[in-house]
């Protein structure tokens, strides 16, 4: 059991440090108060720009992950699905990854800033 518990702090520790990188405005908040904010930051629905986004980097990796028709000879079908989902990931991740962070970032502005009306956060 030790180690499960060790492997949650690690995953705390990496979270915590992580977030403000990626979410520079989070720091405005209380820690125990981030979890709450992200949940209510992720519910928040795509704008256009963010929806177009997505859809052309699924379109682009796609796109790049086709097959020519010599290595649909060479490989069985699950090996070409399995490639493809391994090299489709980490692509997905840097095409389409900056989007989610886009609207992400968006709904923590209005959260925090929903905050700052409410007087939850003083500066």
């Amino acid at each position: 059991m030790a180690n499960s518990n060790a492997i949650v702090l690690l995953g705390k520790a990496i979270k915590r440090a992580a977030l403000p990188w990626l979410l520079p405005r989070i720091a405005e908040l209380p820690l125990g108060e981030w979890d709450q904010a992200l949940t209510r930051a992720r519910e928040t629905p795509f704008d256009i720009v963010e929806r177009v986004g997505v859809l052309l980097s699924v379109v682009f990796v796609t796109y790049l992950l086709r097959f020519d028709a010599i290595q649909m000879e060479d490989l069985s079908l699950p090996l070409r699905y399995i490639i493809q989902f391994l090299a489709a990931v980490p692509l997905l991740i840097l095409f389409a990854g900056p989007f989610y962070l886009r609207c992400l970032r968006r709904a923590l502005d209005r959260e925090i800033e929903r905050r700052h009306l409410v007087g939850q956060i003083d500066l």
